[in-house]
């Protein structure tokens, strides 16, 4: 059954053919020689953890089946965002399903110092040349689109051209898959979205974050993985309120990615402290 991932692979793939007649890799490996290091996503993530954990607050116009704004005012979001108390801000580049561009993570570079996670479906090289260009700390790997060797292959290549990786598994399958290829930021999605259809409507809204804590139980390797210096767990989606960040207390989970949640609040300076609730923290 082809899956919702695989279809936005396709379209990745036409996306990066059609820009490539435009700009090819060899022209934008040129672009990035003379650019600055960017500030760094896990120092950022390091620095704010304590008793709860460090927000990473997402960009996202909308996302199937629902819409978060009308229209994307990015620099007032940004502004609520550090306002906030947010560690690091993602940024969702997809247009046609998440109302995101590269323009928009261009233009997040100039408007905050904080450090941006480049969020799309990237499966090549080119696509993490894209984000380092425009501005982007670190970029998002999902697990699902590759083996072993394709992992350590591009993770290798994105630390290359300055870049961290935030390595996605949203499937147990994948734990032992990116756990061998030892990640610095290993982020739990706590949506199946691996598993989802290719065309998902409320399918996309299910989650909870103890689907992370449930990572955590089952896999004594990630327990052992989180025991070396400079590693970095995240839970993402499903966190949205602070019932939700006390249920990862059991879990040291040194951040959280909020993206419908925070883009819908009504005060998304009181919703992103309120997140920032101290708890118990976990004996890592």
């Amino acid at each position: 059954m082809k899956t919702f991932l695989d279809k936005m692979k396709d379209l990745k793939a036409e996306e990066c053919a059609r820009r490539g007649l435009q700009i090819s890799e060899e022209e934008l490996r040129e672009k990035i020689s003379g650019l600055p290091i960017p500030n760094s996503l896990s120092t950022a993530l390091t620095r704010n953890s304590g008793n709860s954990p460090a927000i990473i607050a997402e960009i996202k116009a909308r996302a199937p089946g629902r819409e978060n704004v009308s229209e994307l005012k990015l620099e007032s979001v940004i502004r609520d965002y550090e306002s906030g108390g947010a560690a690091a801000i993602s940024v969702l580049t997809d247009e046609q399903y998440f109302g995101g561009s590269l323009e928009s993570l261009a233009t997040a570079s100039t408007l905050t110092d904080l450090p941006l996670l480049h969020k799309e479906f990237i499966f090549s090289p080119y696509q993490l040349l894209e984000g380092r260009i425009r501005g982007a700390s670190a970029a998002l790997i999902l697990a699902y689109y590759f083996t072993e060797e394709e992992l350590r292959s591009i993770l290798e290549e994105a630390r290359n051209i300055g870049l961290e990786c935030v390595v996605e598994v949203s499937l147990e399958s994948e734990v032992p898959r990116v756990l061998a290829v030892n990640p610095d930021l290993l982020m739990v999605n706590n949506r199946a979205i691996a598993a989802l259809p290719e065309n998902p409507t409320k399918t996309y809204m299910q989650g909870s974050p103890q689907v992370t804590v449930d990572y955590w139980n089952h896999h004594a390797d990630l327990r052992k993985w989180k025991q070396q210096p400079g590693k970095l767990l995240i839970s993402a989606s499903s966190v949205s309120t602070p019932a939700d960040t006390a249920v990862l207390a059991s879990v040291p989970c040194d951040a959280v990615l909020v993206g419908n949640a925070a883009m819908t609040a009504t005060d998304r300076v009181s919703f992103l402290h309120s997140l920032n609730t101290p708890v118990q923290s976990h004996a890592a």
